[in-house]
């Protein structure tokens, strides 16, 4: 099994990065992260997981070993792939991620490309108790604490002002929850204008 290989950078392709370790070529698929951080001609090291398929033996690349070891807890998670591993690898940082599973915070697991209600519930299920080897970056969660109870308060807000323009709270909670899952970054002005946008062009499927 390769764990790790020392070379230079050859070719930064997307998604993966072409090594060149002693003039052999190996191809090692990566974060976007690393992909924009990598230059052509770089030295440097990169810890890797071999996976082998009925079709194929592919290396992926990593910073570091802890973050590499995150991305084969990640990968016993049912549903869970390589690929979507490094998704979500490529939008937060392992430490992060792993604080997030240790504390449960399905909110911002759903925020990771390709993770669903289920996925999130599933890695947090598997997972939170087989996490206490590697680092973990607590200030992340605690960040997201905050901005999860600025979120919730707009949320009411808007919430409160479509019903206080004849909506009814069912009607209201459906668009609040769909303008703001799509932009959480919303004032209260542009929420409100985005839901009442949201009801008119649903509001068959809703009276249906």
């Amino acid at each position: 099994m390769i764990v790790f290989l020392d070379g230079r950078v050859d070719f930064v392709g997307p998604g993966y990065i072409d090594l060149d370790v002693n003039h052999v070529g190996y191809r090692v698929y990566v974060t976007d992260h690393m992909v924009h951080n990598l230059k052509v001609d770089e030295q440097i090291r990169v810890y890797t997981y071999q996976h082998v398929r009925e079709d194929a033996v592919l290396l992926y690349g990593f910073h570091t070993a802890s973050d590499r070891a995150v991305f084969e807890r990640l990968i016993t998670v049912s549903g869970v792939g390589p690929r979507l591993a490094m998704q979500m690898l490529g939008a937060i940082e392992a430490e992060a991620l792993v604080a997030s599973i240790r504390a449960e915070d399905a909110v911002t697991l759903c925020t990771l490309p390709g993770v669903g209600k289920k996925t999130a519930q599933r890695m947090i299920l598997e997972l939170k108790d087989k996490l206490d080897d590697l680092p973990v970056q607590w200030d992340a969660v605690f960040q997201h604490e905050k901005q999860s109870e600025s979120s919730s308060q707009l949320s009411d807000d808007v919430t409160t002002a479509l019903i206080a323009l004849g909506y009814r709270p069912k009607e209201a909670g459906a668009a609040v929850e769909a303008v703001l899952q799509k932009n959480p970054q919303h004032s209260i002005e542009t929420a409100v204008k985005a839901s009442l946008q949201w009801l008119y062009e649903h509001q068959n499927d809703i009276t249906g």
